[in-house]
């Protein structure tokens, strides 16, 4: 870089902060319970590190594209700005969710697993089953879902254990039903909808638990699953250092059940 303008400078050691921190968002979800194959884990460290390759590599890119350069390069970083703007109001559309509206007798709680390690829920989880107890507590007429299947490195359904953790806690055995088949955001709902028509749950209002970040994406894919509910969700917090991992991960992830997770 000894040949870089001091801007250029700059903004290739700013991707390259990005880059490196992408990367450790990454890991630090998947320590988490986010899956190795993801493309929402993976693509934030792939785009930052093309963006550092391509400003690192201009004056070969120029050379290369001649005419067509200059509007490749405005689009691109017009697109990146862009992006910038659509991440940022994803964030305050997590941070500023709020579960005020909920009605006094909810039918149906839906919580969405994540890592366990034998019947012990990984951190993320634990933070959900917390406040499924909290909300099963507050309404106590409202049946419950445990919804998650078994991972290759997990040795019991998460909906097995998610089950032993509320009833271990005074949560009644007859009020949850295990949805022990998924392996996605979008099968834990459109699975946990078998287990209602099976066993003929009222749905009128449902209550979805998951991480704030993933409140957004949760909420897309439940109406579009249960478009006669009122779907509502509660929150769960995040230990501090898996949420900004978590929100670039899933805004990928949103990106990707907009468009392709449908009924």
């Amino acid at each position: 870089m000894l040949g870089f303008s001091k801007p250029r400078k700059i903004i290739v050691l700013f991707f390259l902060v990005l880059f490196i921190a992408s990367l450790c968002f990454a890991f630090i979800s998947i320590e988490g319970g986010a899956e190795w194959g993801n493309i929402g884990t993976w693509f934030p460290s792939v785009y930052f590190f093309t963006l550092l390759i391509i400003t690192y590599s201009l004056d070969k890119i120029k050379k290369w594209l001649k005419k067509i350069y200059r509007p490749m390069i405005a689009v691109f970083y017009s697109g990146m700005i862009l992006f910038l703007i659509a991440f940022g109001i994803f964030c305050v559309l997590i941070m500023g969710y709020a579960s005020d509206d909920i009605p006094d007798d909810p039918d149906l709680v839906i919580v969405l697993g994540c890592q366990v390690y034998g019947y012990t829920p990984g951190t993320l989880l634990k933070y959900r089953l917390d406040a499924t107890l909290d909300t099963l507590h507050k309404y106590p007429g409202a049946a419950c879902i445990t919804s998650g299947g078994q991972g290759p490195d997990e040795t019991v359904p998460e909906a097995a254990a998610m089950k032993k953790y509320l009833t271990d806690r005074q949560i009644r055995h007859e009020r949850i039903y295990e949805e022990a088949q998924s392996s996605s955001s979008f099968q834990n709902l459109i699975y946990s909808k078998k287990i209602i028509e099976e066993n003929n749950l009222k749905h009128d209002n449902i209550i979805i638990i998951t991480s704030e970040y993933h409140i957004p994406r949760a909420v897309l894919i439940a109406k579009r699953i249960y478009p006669e509910s009122n779907i509502y969700a509660v929150k769960a917090r995040s230990p501090f250092n898996m949420v900004g991992a978590g929100i670039v991960r899933e805004f990928f992830a949103f990106v990707k059940s907009y468009i392709f997770d449908k009924t």
